[in-house]
């Protein structure tokens, strides 16, 4: 009597699951594109603090040098924190350091945040998920006025783009290893030469 029941028991949970997935319901959790992270403390690109319970994602991040010999690009952040204690954590540590907001905006469970100092630019945007909260901090240049528009490379619309898989810089994980500073007088071109295309020109 006993072997039966367990037996109805395992039958309905194997029937139950095989229902569910042909309604289409998957693991959350299966398809999550950020595997990989590492513990850190502090931004590789602004050097500052972290919010306490983040790890970094390298493989959804990439780190150059600009042309002032600065860092620049993009650091892709996940952890267990509210992402209000976190915007407020970040927006302290930076001003410690010099940066000015600019601009703050919030939509639902995304918010956005611009900091400048001196001639460099910091976005920072917060994504609430379930549980966790996704932070993304791109760092660059300000650009002078009347600058060109530089558009990604490459004719497969699904390409990534460059520096988005790179090895650990040094010994510690999850930190990128950055490409060195652009060869002054290179070319890039996009589109063919007889419609004109456009060019980026490092100088």
């Amino acid at each position: 009597m006993r072997r039966t029941l367990v037996t109805l028991a395992l039958g309905l949970v194997l029937a139950a699951a095989q229902g569910c997935a042909s309604m289409g319901v998957s693991n959350p959790f299966s398809n999550d594109p950020l595997t990989g992270g590492a513990d850190v403390t502090s931004s590789q690109l602004l050097n500052v603090p972290l919010p306490s319970g983040m790890q970094r994602y390298a493989s959804h991040g990439y780190m150059n040098y600009g042309a002032d010999g600065e860092r620049e690009g993009l650091e892709t952040l996940r952890g267990n924190v509210d992402a209000s204690r976190a915007a407020q954590s970040m927006f302290t540590a930076l001003q410690s350091q010099g940066w000015q907001l600019r601009l703050s905006q919030r939509k639902g469970d995304r918010s956005l945040y611009v900091y400048d100092k001196g001639n460099s630019l910091a976005v920072l945007a917060f994504r609430r998920q379930t549980v966790l909260t996704i932070l993304e901090i791109w760092v660059g240049s300000r650009l002078p006025d009347g600058s060109a528009l530089s558009l990604p490379g490459g004719s497969d619309s699904g390409a990534e783009l460059s520096g988005e898989e790179y090895a650990p810089l040094g010994n510690e994980s999850g930190q990128s290893t950055p490409t060195p500073p652009p060869v002054p007088g290179t070319t890039e071109q996009w589109g063919a030469g007889a419609s004109g295309g456009l060019q980026e020109r490092t100088l």
